[in-house]
């Protein structure tokens, strides 16, 4: 009774969050051009099928379950201060991403397919539509497998932003923001770096790291990408990061203010 209740609540947090953010964007990419336009009296080059031809409104539900599953320490420390246990908040937690990244997919896939691609003639919306489609050779298969993908590409991000957060809560505030500066410094390093030997060196070429790639990826020399080792890798890569999130979300404490 307790999840079904904690469940409601956060549900109800995350979807006026995501109505919020949607708001803003709307303002901010379709509405405000048109002011814009009309103050500068450029009305006639003010396009609305232009403004709506951006990825901005599929791409910004996955930069919001990233935010949301990262920055979830406020509704854990409130729940938990009000007697909801560990596991309960935990598991309604799981259940509220899955029910948003649920109509989340469904939303864009809609808005994808009825206004993207027939008001604009866009093609390549999506990471599937533009590397795996055309590997099935049926329109509804091809439908369930971008369906498939593009959910599953939502989850892997949402866990891996639950990791995230749940691995800087076990530090303090200072240590997080150390760990927040040093991490991307460390990676840009450690890419150069790479990058620099693969174009200089002849014998540091990584060609067992270029063929992995390929082999996940779904490469094919010639027509579309095969999606399935793709989505098996993604998968694997789901559980993995869901098993490091519930441990680390074992560890987590209430700070002290």
């Amino acid at each position: 009774m307790k999840t079904n209740k904690v469940t409601k609540f956060l549900f109800r947090r995350q979807v006026i969050g995501l109505a919020e953010m949607y708001l803003f964007l709307f303002a901010a990419f379709l509405i405000l051009p048109f002011l814009f336009s009309a103050i500068s009296g450029s009305l006639d080059d003010y396009s609305l099928s232009q403004q709506m031809q951006g990825s901005w409104v599929t791409a910004a539900f996955g930069v919001y379950m990233f935010a949301i599953s990262t920055l979830s320490y406020e509704n854990f420390k409130f729940l938990i201060q009000n007697g909801i246990s560990r596991p309960t908040f935990f598991n309604a937690q799981i259940v509220v991403n899955g029910l948003l990244i649920l109509i989340g997919n469904t939303f864009n896939l809609v808005y994808q397919y009825l206004v993207l691609m027939p008001l604009v003639h866009a093609r390549n919306t999506n990471i599937f539509m533009s590397s795996y489609s055309g590997y099935i050779h049926n329109s509804i298969l091809d439908f369930i497998a971008n369906f498939i993908f593009s959910g599953l590409l939502l989850v892997v991000g949402a866990l891996f932003g639950m990791v995230i957060g749940n691995f800087l809560t076990l530090f303090s505030k200072f240590v997080q923001r150390i760990i927040l500066i040093a991490t991307p410094v460390i990676g840009y390093i450690t890419l150069m770096y790479t990058a620099s030997r693969v174009i200089l060196d002849r014998n540091f070429q990584m060609t067992w790291v270029a063929n992995f790639a390929k082999f996940i990826l779904g490469y094919r020399a010639t027509g579309s990408y095969d999606p399935f080792p793709m989505i098996v890798a993604m998968v694997v890569i789901a559980v993995v990061m869901l098993l490091i999130t519930r441990y680390l979300f074992s560890k987590k404490q209430l700070k002290r203010e």
